[in-house]
């Protein structure tokens, strides 16, 4: 396998598909980093990542155990974005990162039923990564990158002439700062691959004195090149740990308490390749454990859908 091919194999693994933290208070079944691409690109190599990515949730938890409280009968949200990654040369790539909430939304109980639903885009980010490591002999890598989250709106959301919770907004309208950390270790004999990656979100106060608590998510991938005689092309089998920690948003009146805590997922993952050209893999997000400051909705399980490419310029 080339090392062109290696690392857009090596990128689509981690294709969870979103980009941030936007939408915190909501945070079990809100979009949260995941779709990176690990290594630096080759120099004036242009790789794209297209992705559908969906989460919902229908039940409460305060702590780490159900909660009666049955408020909203559903919440979930459609998100499709694009990363595009430029080669500036061996050592720095060029990044961005945007997308689009086709629905975010909430169904309250009652008679009748009250929706409310937002849509739009959530910050741009825009960043560097740069290669801290390369050991071809010993097959392991390690870079980091940095950026800003640029808000493509500063006014909330209104809809109907009522402003929308922050739980539905698609962007919190702030700006905002990335820091990102990767490992990658490969077994060439046995066809496997680990891989640890880090990244870090701060949020800016929005317009309306609003702030986003700040995010940590880490994530353990364990990967198997699949060699089957009755198994046609080439594919790939992921399984993934990712643990996410989010801390309170804080408002002009003080800490909100129900916001912010940790979810520990496990997410396995099919990739093939197409024509030598096409990535594309699905994902699986099945919640493990899940604790919350004070009342919050939590997450049932989400799904992906990831297709990349490189194009050698």
């Amino acid at each position: 396998m080339s090392s062109i091919k290696t690392t857009v194999l090596l990128w689509i693994l981690l294709s969870g598909g979103i980009i941030s933290a936007e939408g915190q208070c909501l945070s079990a079944i809100n979009p949260i980093g995941g779709s990176q691409n690990l290594l630096v690109l080759e120099k004036n190599t242009l790789r794209v990542i297209t992705f559908y990515r969906y989460h919902y949730g229908n039940r409460y938890f305060s702590g780490d155990s159900p909660a009666s409280f049955k408020n909203i009968r559903y919440a979930g949200y459609n998100y499709a974005g694009t990363i595009v990654g430029y080669g500036l040369s061996g050592k720095v790539t060029l990044e961005g990162e945007w997308g689009y909430f086709i629905n975010k939304t909430q169904i309250y109980r009652g008679e009748p039923e009250r929706k409310m639903k937002g849509s739009g885009f959530p910050p741009l980010v825009v960043s560097l990564k740069g290669s801290l490591l390369k050991d071809d002999i010993n097959r392991l890598f390690i870079s980091a990158s940095g950026g800003a989250k640029v808000p493509l709106r500063r006014e909330l959301q209104v809809r109907d002439g009522a402003l929308l919770p922050m739980e539905v907004q698609p962007s919190s309208g702030a700006w905002g700062a990335v820091a990102q950390f990767f490992v990658v270790k490969e077994k060439p004999v046995s066809g496997s691959r680990y891989f640890f990656t880090a990244r870090m979100e701060s949020n800016a106060r929005n317009r309306e004195d609003y702030r986003l608590g700040n995010a940590l998510y880490t994530s353990l991938f364990y990967s198997k090149h699949l060699m089957f005689p009755w198994l046609k092309g080439d594919w790939t089998a992921i399984v993934q740990l990712r643990n996410e920690l989010r801390g309170r948003d804080t408002l002009a009146s003080g800490t909100k308490e129900s916001s912010g805590g940790q979810i520990l997922y496990l997410s396995p993952q099919i990739n093939t390749t197409l024509a030598e050209k096409w990535n594309l893999s699905l994902t699986m997000d099945l919640p493990l454990y899940q604790h919350f400051h004070g009342t919050q909705m939590s997450s049932r399980c989400g799904f992906a859908f990831n297709l990349a490419r490189d194009f050698p310029l």
